[in-house]
């Protein structure tokens, strides 16, 4: 048993109960000073440090203060790749391009893609992330005839080789096709065999578009498991998947959760339009994640007739704001790492969120924002032990070296001790190369 003093808890990671009166006190700082008591691999007790009740630790309990430092929950990484991470060292895609990334990853996973070399990036992925303090992550796997038999063994192999440390959720990616084809029968067998929490795709506009995911949400229902799609990853106002998810939902009555990933195109339609497309969201009680870094990478390229580049115009983040308001649940993940669709990243949670802040002008939404990467994700992938810091929940910490937000958010490559348990763990990581033989 062990208690840790004078922690900073931002106040969307704790119970309501904890905060004054439900409310952040402050607008610009909202964390509480807290003291929290871990035994073995749960939190058995929090209470604000200045608070008399609520905890009765043995008076041999081992004590440390943690000074003022901020303190967050464990990490949660919502919507990620591991099947594609670590190849932009043999598969770049120098242009940037959306349509450019799904040629090379195609070609890439046809060269390359053996169990091996699907295990070492991947298992790389998971120690980067660990080293950062993340402790739930969920993996989109493209899934046919062709691809996903050797991933999907992978990611349950690893799965369960990292179930102490991570906890990994599979997306059976493959889901939406024309109607006039079969189901993708090789997708949901896949997604039953390896117990995929979610089945996946990438809907694109047309007049087929609702009997698709009709039927995607029916395969998904005879599974038992949610959907959690890509949906209008671009800058056309026309696209409006997302609009034909949230109807489908409601058409359907669908019971299970659905995410939809991206939704940059919403930000680029006309207000009152995206209005009532929000409203349908949170009807259909959709939940939403935003992926900074990769639509930050991808969107908005332009290039003259002689293939020089220009300057973007807008950098597809979704409309982040707006949806809060209308009580819509919003998180952001790391999406691609160091492949054809975002040459960079490296599986760090705090670099999502201080991205989502700084692009998304967040810090007006302070209050809201540790939720993006805590929370708010882990309510998505229905671990409620994960992202927060409360009694029953998992004893995973991250204290930072900044005691306010402002110093959080102004020293983004500050260190950063781990909790793991009830004692600090090492935060050693295999450094930033890709794995041999990517």
């Amino acid at each position: 048993m062990h208690l840790f003093t004078r922690a900073r808890v931002p106040d969307s990671c704790l119970p309501a109960i904890i905060v004054s009166g439900g409310q952040p006190a402050d607008e610009l700082e909202p964390w509480s000073e807290c003291d929290i008591l871990i035994e073995n691999d749960r939190i058995v007790g929090v209470r604000t440090t200045t608070a008399k009740t609520g905890l009765t630790p043995p008076d041999d309990v081992a004590k440390t203060n943690l000074e003022g430092h901020l303190v967050w929950p464990g990490l949660v990484d919502a919507h990620t790749h591991l099947d594609k991470t670590f190849t932009w060292n043999r598969s770049p895609n120098p242009r940037g391009e959306f349509w450019d990334a799904i040629r090379v990853l195609r070609e890439d996973a046809h060269k390359y893609w053996s169990p091996d070399d699907l295990y070492r990036r991947a298992n790389t992925a998971l120690e980067r992330a660990w080293s950062h303090g993340t402790v739930a992550l969920r993996t989109h796997l493209d899934s046919g005839p062709e691809v996903g038999a050797d991933s999907h063994a992978v990611m349950n192999q690893l799965r369960d080789e990292w179930q102490d440390r991570i906890s990994i959720q599979i997306v059976s990616m493959g889901g939406v096709r024309p109607t006039e084809e079969p189901s993708n029968t090789s997708s949901l067998e896949l997604a039953r065999d390896y117990g995929a929490a979610a089945l996946g795709g990438f809907p694109r506009p047309g007049p087929e578009l609702p009997r698709q995911l009709d039927r995607l949400l029916a395969d998904a229902r005879e599974l038992g498991i949610g959907v959690d799609l890509h949906v209008d990853e671009n800058g056309d106002p026309d696209s409006e998947c997302l609009r034909a998810t949230a109807e489908a939902v409601l058409r359907q009555e669908f019971p299970l959760p659905v995410t939809c990933g991206h939704n940059c195109s919403l930000a680029v339609q006309d207000d009152d339009r995206a209005r009532e497309t929000i409203a349908l969201v949170k009807e259909a009680g959709i939940n939403i994640i935003a992926l900074p870094l990769c639509n930050q990478y991808l969107q908005g390229r332009r290039w003259t007739a002689e293939g020089r580049p220009l300057s973007p115009h807008w950098r597809g983040l979704t409309r982040l704001h707006e949806l809060t308001e209308a009580g819509v649940k919003i998180a952001s993940a790391s999406d691609n790492v160091r492949d054809a669709f975002c040459a960079w990243g490296d599986y760090d949670m705090w670099e999502i969120l201080i991205a989502s802040i700084r692009i998304g002008h967040l810090d007006t939404r302070m209050a809201l924002a540790p939720a993006l990467v805590t929370t708010h994700p882990a309510d998505f992938m229905g671990l409620p032990d994960h992202g927060r810091i409360a009694v029953g929940a998992r004893a995973d910490l991250v204290v930072a070296t900044g005691r306010t937000f402002n110093e959080f958010l102004s020293q983004p490559n500050a260190s950063r001790r781990l909790i793991h348990g009830d004692s600090f763990r090492s935060v050693e990581s295999p450094g930033l190369q890709e794995p041999a033989g990517s």
